[in-house]
């Protein structure tokens, strides 16, 4: 007989199961409690202790017991959004916590931004506990909201929103759009009841489809073709574009990727193969002659996405527009390159890098560098 309990978010009746984490969990040993809410938050499970037997961890009870009905429905429709985008999650007392926490933070926003009556939810592109991503929707309009994690440099947050604003003004490529806060400043300063403070920002909705959930048919030569002059645009701008002295963001180079292979080796170095591990532990030395070779000219190395994934490109009125730059910092172009051309095929690839050199020229030999930053990818 399936047992049944109150679900924890929603209140209604569902289905549970006590077992074992998934496989995919931190901690596959930790006894959770599974939870069949299909009608509301689809599914999810909650960490168990089993002194003396398997029960909810008390912790997250007290929790919950904290929390008032906005909150709970806040963390039920976050849950349910994600598992719909096929995020699965399992809650611990010190992830529920944040999300609490992180409730009262986007309420201060959803205030300082003159969105009154606008409802929240999470992203159901993923979970970034440090850097929350939000969709809020008003009476006419639909935004997303980012909460930074505590600590981040205001100028690091600035020196993003001087790069999107400098592809659409230099190059017209649409992307995210900064919103101000009712006093005028694109950046909001956050400390709700007396909390840590935390930044936020908010940029204007960009309707489309993910790269990724479009059909083999509907990436035509065409839009692979925009795809690689987009690309190519990207980094026109990263190579022309006047930094103020205030601009700071992260630099992928050997200085980035040696301590990188480092942690690698020291703690998964017994899953390699030898030819694995050769290419592994060469890897920053390959890096180094590449580095020689190509030097660090603006003309190879600049601002680049990152992390250019299909996930991370939106299609909107057949043009693909960039998003989620929260990665976005001075590297080899060659990597954005990688990063997207991987997931084509050689045809595909073929119209890319053409469409790429209508914009700006590709090194020599840029096929043969690719799979070295593939390499990089990997870590």
């Amino acid at each position: 007989m399936t047992e049944k309990m109150s679900c924890p978010f929603c209140g209604t009746q569902v289905e549970y199961a006590i077992e074992k984490s998934p496989d995919w969990y931190r901690d596959p040993s930790l006894p959770v409690y599974r939870f069949d809410c299909h009608d509301r938050c689809r599914q999810y499970w909650l960490e168990a202790v089993s002194d003396p037997h398997p029960q909810i961890d008390p912790s997250i009870i007290a929790l919950l017991n904290s929390l008032n009905d906005e909150q709970r429905t806040f963390i039920s429709e976050s849950t349910r959004h994600a598992c719909d985008n096929g995020i699965l999650i399992v809650y611990s007392g010190k992830a529920l916590q944040n999300m609490g926490t992180d409730w009262h933070y986007v309420k201060a926003a959803i205030m300082s931004y003159g969105l009154n009556n606008a409802s929240f939810q999470i992203s159901g592109s993923g979970f970034d506990i440090a850097n929350m991503l939000f969709f809020l929707d008003s009476d006419n309009a639909r935004f997303t909201l980012r909460l930074h994690q505590a600590g981040t440099s205001f100028h690091k947050i600035r020196s993003e929103i001087y790069w999107l604003q400098g592809l659409w003004n230099k190059a017209r490529i649409k992307t995210l759009s900064p919103v101000s806060g009712r006093d005028g400043e694109m950046i909001q300063c956050l400390s709700p009841s007396d909390l840590p403070v935390r930044y936020a920002t908010v940029y204007d909705w960009i309707p489309g489809e993910t790269l990724t959930s479009l059909s083999a048919a509907e990436k035509t030569p065409e839009l692979i073709r925009s795809l690689g002059i987009m690309v190519g645009r990207m980094h026109y701008v990263s190579q022309t574009l006047e930094l103020p002295h205030w601009f700071t963001r992260p630099r992928y180079d050997i200085d980035w990727v040696t301590p990188k292979v480092e942690e690698a080796l020291g703690t998964g170095h017994l899953d390699y193969s030898a030819e694995e591990l050769s290419k592994l532990t060469s890897l920053p030395s390959r890096l180094s002659q590449f580095v020689a070779e190509q030097g660090t000219g603006r003309d190879v190395f600049g601002l680049i996405h990152s992390d250019l994934e299909p996930h991370n490109i939106i299609i909107s009125e057949g043009q693909p527009c960039p998003i989620d730059v929260l990665q976005f910092g001075f590297g080899y172009y060659l990597s954005d390159i990688l990063t997207v051309s991987r997931h084509f095929s050689e045809n595909e690839q073929t119209i890319f890098f053409q469409a790429y050199q209508e914009i700006r020229p590709l090194p020599t030999g840029y096929r043969q560098h690719l799979a070295l930053f593939d390499e990089i990818r990997m870590l």
